[in-house]
């Protein structure tokens, strides 16, 4: 969610603050490496002193950890101004602390930076969790589609309550201003970020989508209250290796005695509905084969990528004549954190 206004600038500036020699280089910072890395330890140090929490790192490789340092910026807004006149003393970010003094200054840019703030974090949390979830390890197939969902219809009637705390806060101390008319303004600034999102979820990817929409026919959980069809499993054409009639039928055949057999199943994870169809594999020979196949998609690559930094922490050039199982075994075991 980039590019709402120039308060997006402000808040990069925020985050500068806080941020390791490599993550202010990616901001295009021209100071030195060494110098850089010592302001940031210091800035670090200083306000974990000064409010008893270390600050929230930011990686170009976890987009959201940005947001997570928008998160604690507004929750610690208060501080700002101590930390400030320490890191000054204790001349912390001299290039930076200029910039940030000019904005917290101006009356209207400390408005207007409180508000977007907020707005950013309270429609960023959504896609936030969904991506926690999204980017996790195991058989996320099962729940994928209802993840992405839930963004799409809080993007559809959003909630902005760190917005309205805002503007009450500020009406409150200055009654010429309306709370109605802040809010939305805040949320103006955000709404290209939903509208992008909704075009993607109705439009542009509408067709994958309605995969991982059939593939919750897989989960035994939510089969219970989807009560499928005969209709609703020629959805599972979607996927090419099932876009087969003997396969179909085949499903259609069993799909009496797989709604019996998941009819009060109450199972918590994504593993233990894995470990479920295992069971059943006698019972549902069919099912159980196309359970087998769908649960090699995955909706991101962050599983596979975590594979191979594990493989490049693990091995280098000196062992690349490493027999393939001792290499299986160590990466099976560090991935599993045994």
């Amino acid at each position: 969610m980039r590019g709402f206004s120039r308060k997006n600038e402000m808040q990069n500036l925020l985050c500068l603050t806080f941020l390791t020699t490599a993550e202010r280089n990616s901001f295009c910072l021209n100071q030195s490496n060494t110098r850089t890395h010592s302001i940031s330890c210091k800035a670090k140090l200083l306000w974990k002193d000064l409010t008893g929490r270390a600050p929230k790192s930011y990686s170009e490789t976890r987009w959201w950890s940005r947001w997570e340092v928008y998160q604690q910026l507004m929750v610690q807004f208060g501080d700002l101004e101590r930390y400030m006149e320490e890191a000054k003393d204790a001349k912390v970010c001299p290039q930076i602390l200029p910039q940030l003094q000019e904005i917290l200054s101006d009356p209207q840019q400390l408005m207007l930076l409180k508000l977007e703030l907020a707005a950013t974090i309270d429609i960023g949390e959504h896609f936030v969790k969904a991506t926690y979830f999204l980017e996790g390890d195991g058989p996320l197939i099962f729940s994928c589609y209802e993840k992405v969902s839930a963004v799409n219809q809080a993007c559809q009637a959003p909630h902005y309550p760190n917005v309205h705390a805002i503007a009450t806060a500020i009406a409150r101390e200055d009654p010429g201003q309306n709370v109605a008319a802040l809010e939305r303004r805040a949320k103006a600034c955000v709404e290209p970020a939903s509208t992008w999102f909704r075009r993607k979820f109705n439009v542009d990817l509408y067709d994958l989508l309605m995969a991982f929409k059939a593939a919750r026919l897989f989960c035994p959980v939510s089969v219970q209250w989807l009560r499928p069809t005969d209709a609703s499993v020629e959805s599972l054409r979607a996927f090419p290796f099932l876009d087969s009639d003997a396969i179909i039928n085949g499903l259609k055949a069993e799909l009496p005695v797989y709604l019996a057999a998941a009819e009060d199943v109450n199972v918590l994870s994504e593993e233990q509905k894995v470990e479920w169809w295992h069971r059943q594999e006698e019972r549902l020979p069919r099912w159980a084969t196309a359970v087998k196949q769908v649960l090699l998609i995955q909706p991101s690559s962050a599983a596979a990528e975590r594979v191979f930094s594990i493989l490049k922490a693990s091995f280098n050039e000196q062992q690349d004549c490493a027999l393939v199982d001792y290499i299986q075994a160590s990466v099976m075991a560090q991935y599993n954190k045994r």
